[in-house]
């Protein structure tokens, strides 16, 4: 089974030694993704299985000039990306989610749909401004692709490292 692991930090400089630290580590690079603008991100996170609400705070971390590093990895590796990940200062998204909500930031409010380009011109100062609608693929299509998969994926949170797990179905090759 193939795992995705997400992971906020401070600063694109932050993310990408994060990153050099996986590859350091026998990761490939090409299983390596770093986020530094909203444009796309929220239904990238939901296609990789990242709860919608774990979306929302990702975007609006990156708004506020943070990065995200997604890395696809394997089952066995998950623990070790992650323990590589949480050792490089990743952000606790649980904490960051109840600072801004202490600061009026509400997840569920909706003013343009993720990712859209109006919205990722925006500067990292005006996230809070308003929120977004990440629903990048309705709820029906979402249940259907999961359904299909086999059921929802799985989710492992440890309040800084987001795992999931995915079945991932590859056509066989002759």
């Amino acid at each position: 089974m193939t795992k995705t692991v997400t992971s906020l930090f401070h600063s694109e400089q932050h993310a990408m030694e994060a990153a050099r630290r996986l590859e350091q580590a026998g990761i490939p690079g090409d299983r390596i993704d770093i986020w530094s603008t909203p444009h796309n991100l929220a239904p990238l996170l939901e296609d990789a299985g990242v709860s919608r609400s774990d979306a929302y705070a990702y975007v609006e971390g990156v708004l506020r000039g943070g990065s995200i590093v997604i890395v696809s990895c394997a089952d066995h590796e998950a623990g070790r990306v992650g323990g590589i990940l949480d050792h490089e200062g990743v952000l606790d998204l649980d904490k960051q989610r109840a600072s801004w909500r202490s600061e009026g930031w509400q997840e569920n409010a909706t003013a343009e749909p993720a990712g859209s380009l109006r919205e990722s011109s925006r500067s990292a100062e005006a996230g809070t401004e308003s929120g977004y609608d990440l629903t990048g693929s309705p709820d029906m299509t979402r249940a259907r692709a999961d359904m299909a998969a086999g059921g929802p994926p799985d989710e492992v949170s440890h309040g800084r490292i987001r795992i999931q797990a995915r079945k991932v179905e590859r056509p066989v090759q002759k």
